[in-house]
């Protein structure tokens, strides 16, 4: 009976050790911890007429554990696995055409504009808003650490301005364009454009100062990022000028070279259309980019 008791009280005290063992401070390895985490996106990439999106998608991705979270504002989070982390975050309201996918792995981790096809083309559609943050985080075990991602944009804007000089006296109606080598999927790994295999469709407004510049603004995620790749195409566009008599005329421009360095948020091109007796001829007249700031020439 004695020897019993003896086994009991051995096992007992045993189990009190293994239990105190994952409050000691050398942090055992066969315990979990856990910490809090102060999310504070940071938005000052902002310019000053963009707004400040309403909900933000939070992924902590970890070989352990992932979390997500949708926050509205600065967020504590309590009780967060205390291992490192990739943290994946980006603006989830309000976006349109874009799906996300191989969000549970930083590597895999994209978005994707919708494609589809026509006339043997593959086309997309313009890209809305959208910001993105990949950063390293460590969970303290027992403390609290702040974590600030600074969100990117992921769109870029390309301004084309048509510059109509009329020497016929016909008058045009509209300009309508086709813009190949636009980039439909966006990284996490990488922050930035992945293809840039499709079209992009657009009209113009002509402008309500001058009657003979046709506007057309577009936002894509990039243009031919990768120009080695096998499925890359060259940046070419397409115009389709309608005149008043109800004529149409095409022509093509290559803007392969006008894209070749073109990594800011926003490209402001100017091409000049001559309407003839006998036709049309057009020509880029000049470019410029700009960080949404100051115009670098």
């Amino acid at each position: 009976m004695k020897r019993i008791k003896k086994i009991g009280l051995t096992v007992s005290f045993i189990c009190c050790m293994l239990m105190a063992s994952c409050n000691l401070i050398d942090f055992s390895e066969d315990c979990t911890y856990y910490g809090d985490v102060e999310i504070k996106p940071d938005w000052s990439v902002l310019t000053q007429v963009e707004t400040k999106p309403t909900l933000t998608d939070i992924y902590l991705l970890s070989p352990q554990r992932n979390y997500m979270y949708s926050i509205t504002s600065d967020t504590l989070v309590k009780d967060v696995q205390a291992v490192s982390y990739k943290l994946l975050v980006y603006n989830s309201y309000g976006l349109e055409n874009i799906r996300f996918s191989g969000m549970d792995c930083p590597n895999t981790a994209k978005a994707e504009l919708a494609i589809f096809e026509d006339r043997d083309r593959l086309y997309t559609v313009q890209a809305s808003a959208l910001y993105a943050a990949n950063t390293d985080l460590t969970v303290i075990p027992f403390e609290s650490v702040v974590s600030e991602p600074v969100l990117k944009p992921a769109t870029r804007q390309i301004n084309i301005d048509f510059v109509v000089i009329d020497n016929s006296g016909i008058g045009v109606n509209s300009i309508n364009g086709e813009l190949s080598g636009i980039s439909y999927k966006y990284g996490f790994k990488q922050l930035d454009a992945l293809e840039s295999a499709a079209w992009l469709a657009f009209d113009t407004q002509k402008n309500a100062n001058k009657n003979n510049v046709f506007s057309s603004n577009l936002k894509v995620f990039g243009v031919n990022p990768d120009k080695q790749s096998e499925g890359r195409i060259d940046n070419l566009l397409d115009i389709a000028l309608e005149t008043s008599s109800g004529n149409t005329y095409r022509e093509t421009i290559d803007l392969t070279n006008v894209f070749s360095g073109f990594i800011t948020r926003i490209i402001n091109i100017t091409i000049e259309i001559r309407l003839g007796l006998m036709g049309v001829e057009v020509a880029i007249t000049g470019w410029n980019v700009s960080d949404g700031g100051i115009i670098e020439l």
